[in-house]
């Protein structure tokens, strides 16, 4: 049996692996609220018509008749769960994000190097920072478990993810078929590669200074140096690099066009997201925008709020 990836993904998007439905059994659809509420939810006495986020979200151990209309052989055959006598289990987590459903690594797997993590708030401040309008082909560096392209497919008639950690590469292609989103690939590839160009480039970066750190939270020292540099050679004329960092991984030097919003607060390492148009007027404009609870992460119009002097300016 040759398992449908996209079939089975509609399926499990049936079986109520879902945001509405992860809102109603967790209390959000927030993913990195999720983690700290897993206990509770574990707790819980299993019920069939929670099976598919027990068992993808969660992590649980559920006793197959307890999976309800879940299809046992073809998620087996996908390796999306393990069977043990009476009992099965996911090895990965199977999270819905829109209609897109995004594989990483299982909340309480261990901190090793080729983790790939839960996306967290990064992920969507990188995610909701991306203006509107289909481009060619957008370009995601770094792609990890592929979030970002999978949160937006429509921005691109075509999307390439690249990442350093064969995992990361092979979950962000599992995704992809997944949610049957044909027009998103992803290739194993360091970040200071050069690709064809791109009318959207885009790079949620690790932090620097930790050489200790999993593969997903650090960059070494060249990280940087070489990013900039290869995300510039692949964007298209006209075209635009959104990258969400520490404001000190943002090179002073930048040409054309250069839009940096930070969202933490000044007594707090900055973090930001940077709007940079190579080829676009010479200037740089350096902001500060509050998170609120209603507008939670950065978005296009902070970009303008801050080229039209709307926004509070900072330092770097």
């Amino acid at each position: 049996m040759t398992v449908d990836l996209a079939n089975l993904g509609a399926r499990l998007r049936a079986a109520g692996l879902t945001e509405g439905a992860l809102l109603a059994w967790a209390g959000t659809r927030r993913i990195p609220a999720l983690e700290w509420r897993i206990p509770g939810l574990l707790a819980r006495e299993p019920v069939p018509a929670a099976a598919a986020l027990s068992l993808f979200v969660a992590g649980a151990v559920l006793e197959v008749d307890r999976i309800g209309t879940l299809p046992l052989d073809e998620l087996i055959e996908a390796d999306l769960l393990e069977r043990r006598g009476d009992r099965v289990r996911s090895p990965v987590a199977v999270l819905p994000l829109t209609s897109a459903l995004v594989v990483c690594d299982r909340h309480d797997r261990p901190d090793r190097d080729d983790l790939v993590r839960w996306p967290d708030d990064s992920s969507y401040h990188l995610a909701s920072a991306l203006g509107p309008g289909r481009r060619p082909r957008w370009l995601d560096l770094a792609c990890g478990s592929g979030f970002a392209p999978l949160s937006r497919p429509e921005l691109a008639s075509e999307i390439r993810g690249h990442d350093l950690n064969e995992r990361a590469v092979r979950y962000a292609r599992l995704g992809a078929a997944l949610s049957g989103c044909r027009h998103l690939t992803a290739e194993e590839a360091d970040i200071g590669e050069t690709h064809a160009p791109a009318a959207l480039v885009t790079c949620n970066a690790p932090i620097p200074g930790d050489a200790d750190a999993a593969i997903w939270r650090r960059a070494d020292d060249g990280f940087f140096a070489r990013m900039w540099p290869a995300a510039k050679a692949c964007t298209a004329p006209d075209g635009e690099v959104v990258v969400h960092s520490v404001v000190s991984g943002v090179p002073r030097e930048l040409p054309g066009e250069v839009v940096v919003v930070l969202y933490t607060p000044p007594d707090e390492r900055g973090f930001s997201i940077t709007w940079w148009r190579p080829s676009g007027p010479v200037r740089r404009v350096v902001a500060y925008r509050e998170l609120t609870q209603a507008r939670p992460h950065l978005e296009p119009r902070d970009r303008d709020d801050a080229l039209a002097g709307h926004l509070t300016p900072a330092d770097e």
